[in-house]
């Protein structure tokens, strides 16, 4: 019984090391959001869909896969906004699994003639699993031939399957075209992600900060840059038991092209600096296309700093919206009118 529970915490801590800025290891967190604070899904009531895909690799043997894909349903007329979302981390060598899909509602209240107030409430079903056939056990082991064998009659392994919960929060936005203020709260009911019914392993709660700002670096038209040309600067940072986490990002809006500046540092006993990285975007016509890289200061010790390759496509439904081709601000508000 003793080993059953060694082996459980064991593979909780890692799960716990590694699933910390699972949300917060995207480099384009400006076009994600939502996977920040979930009231994003309602922001200017678009209709959109989109996926994206990173590549977190730790060091040489270590890398983790997340696919993420979402979509946003305005109402108008109703003055709310459905948002879902779907996110699977895999960690290749350990073979866990970790999974979150979500199902959120947004209401609109308009504060003033440009400021807006997006409060959302979110549910959503997290799962857990561990490949056991990724795992070597002791009876495997055979140390007169130096083989392993490809089963194993070890009981623990059988404890070793898949993890439910419920994942509960909320957040709100509030913005204009030139700035955005955001809290949110994640997984308020502290779901239990413990692979053994004996033992409860609690998620600890989850509470963010966004703040951005939108500049306009062209605002007499000067024939050097484009027409519509901005700096969005914006930060995200998220306390997790005695963890916090912040990120930077500084985007330059350049018509239909965008470039990005992204800094990620981590407090955990003491201050680092993660990683620094940049993205290259291109909106065509309804679409959007970005490619993402960070590259790892590493720190020994506490801080979990892998490399980051991203890759997303966004597809914006609400396309007659624009009067104005080639405006593509960070913080916009003609939709809601």
């Amino acid at each position: 019984m003793m080993r059953k529970i060694l082996i459980i915490i064991f593979i909780m801590s890692i799960s716990s090391k590694k699933s910390f800025g699972q949300d917060e290891y995207v480099i384009n967190q400006s076009k994600f959001l939502q996977k920040a604070n979930t009231s994003y899904f309602g922001f200017n009531q678009l209709g959109r869909v989109g996926i994206l895909y990173n590549s977190l690799r730790v060091n040489e043997n270590e890398q983790i896969d997340n696919k993420y894909a979402f979509a946003s349903l305005p109402f108008q007329n109703k003055n709310f906004s459905l948002g879902f979302d779907i996110n699977y981390f895999d960690l290749k060598n350990t073979g866990l699994r970790i999974g979150l899909t979500r199902f959120t509602y947004v209401y609109k209240v308009q504060l003033d003639n440009q400021l807006f107030f997006l409060p959302s409430i979110y549910i959503g079903i997290g799962t857990r699993s561990i490949d056991s056939d990724s795992m070597i056990f002791a009876d495997q082991l055979d140390t007169n031939s130096g083989f392993i064998n490809s089963n194993s009659i070890d009981p623990v392994s059988d404890d070793l399957g898949v993890v439910n919960n419920l994942n509960i929060g909320a957040s709100f936005l509030i913005h204009s075209d030139k700035f955005l203020i955001g809290i949110s709260l994640k997984q308020l009911n502290r779901p239990n992600v413990s692979f053994n019914e004996e033992n409860t392993f609690r998620e600890s709660i989850k509470f963010g900060m966004q703040l951005g700002y939108e500049f306009d670096i062209n605002p007499f038209g000067r024939s050097y840059l484009p027409r519509y040309s901005y700096l969005y600067t914006m930060l995200n940072t998220v306390k997790e038991g005695n963890s916090i986490y912040t990120q930077l990002e500084q985007k330059f809006n350049l018509g239909e092209f965008n470039l990005g500046l992204s800094q990620q540092t981590s407090m955990v006993d003491s201050f680092s600096l993660n990683n620094v990285g940049g993205t290259i975007g291109l909106n065509l016509e309804n679409f959007y296309f970005n490619l993402g890289y960070n590259f790892p200061l590493r720190t020994l010790g506490k801080v979990y700093a892998p490399s980051i390759f991203e890759f997303a496509i966004i597809f914006d439904f609400s396309i007659y919206r624009r009067n104005n081709r080639g405006l593509y601000k960070s913080l916009q508000i003609d939709n809601y009118f």
